[in-house]
C-alpha cells in the first residue's frame, strides 16, 4: 500500500459503507463467525435484505474455504487506506448498480481467478450493489471511454450467423463493408 491509494475519508457515503460492508464480512469469515453474518444489519433496512446479502458473501467465502484459498487483502475496521482488493470491489458494486456485469466480473477477476470463486463472488456484489441501491445508497460510476485512436469495429464475417442465430434479414440490413486501400486490392 503506497500514500497514493485512496483514503477512506476521501469517499463518498455509499462508497464508504461499501467498504465498511466487505471490512465486516471478510473479518467475520476470517475469524470464523459465521453465525453472526445476520446478527445486525449495518443500514436501517429490512433484515431480510441484510440476511440475503451476507448469505451471498458467506456462500462465497465458504467457497473460499473449500478450496484453502487465503482471506481477502483487504483493512481492518479502523484502516484509512484502502487496498487495490477494496478498490476493485468499489468499481464492481459501482457497476453492478449500473447493471454492467460484465465490467463486475472484469473488476473480480484481478482478485479471483478461479471461475467457481469468481462467479460466487460476482454474484455477490451484484446482491450488494441491489441491497445498497434499496438503502438510498448510489456509487458514483466512471464510464469507461476507449481512446479516440481506438474504434469498436464489427466484422462482416460473422455475418451470417449472427443472421442465423437472431433472425436478420439479410435483405433489409444495410451492412457497412470493410474498404481497402487501393494499392492492397487485388487486382
Amino acid at each position: 500500500m503506497t500514500d497514493a491509494m485512496p483514503r477512506l475519508h476521501d469517499l463518498s457515503p455509499g462508497e464508504r459503507l461499501t467498504v465498511r460492508i466487505i471490512r465486516r464480512l471478510s473479518a467475520q469469515w476470517a475469524t470464523r463467525q459465521a453465525n453472526r453474518l445476520t446478527a445486525q444489519p449495518l443500514v436501517s433496512r429490512s433484515r431480510a435484505a441484510h440476511a440475503t446479502m451476507a448469505h451471498a458473501f458467506q456462500d462465497a467465502f465458504g467457497r473460499m474455504a473449500h478450496l484453502c484459498l487465503p482471506g481477502l487483502a483487504v483493512g481492518t475496521a479502523g484502516a484509512a487506506q484502502l487496498t487495490a482488493t477494496e478498490q476493485s470491489f468499489l468499481h464492481a458494486t459501482a457497476a453492478a448498480q449500473q447493471g454492467h456485469t460484465p465490467e463486475v466480473g472484469a473488476a473480480l477477476y484481478r482478485v479471483f481467478s478461479r471461475p467457481s470463486v469468481h462467479a460466487r463472488f460476482v454474484a455477490a456484489v451484484k446482491t450488494l450493489g441491489d441491497y445498497l441501491t434499496a438503502s438510498g445508497y448510489r456509487l458514483p460510476y466512471a464510464q469507461p471511454r476507449l481512446p479516440a485512436e481506438e474504434k469498436l469495429v464489427l466484422g462482416g464475417a460473422c455475418l451470417m450467423t449472427m443472421s442465423r442465430w437472431h433472425g436478420l434479414d439479410i435483405k433489409t440490413t444495410r451492412v457497412l463493408w470493410p474498404r481497402t486501400a487501393p494499392e492492397h486490392a487485388a487486382s
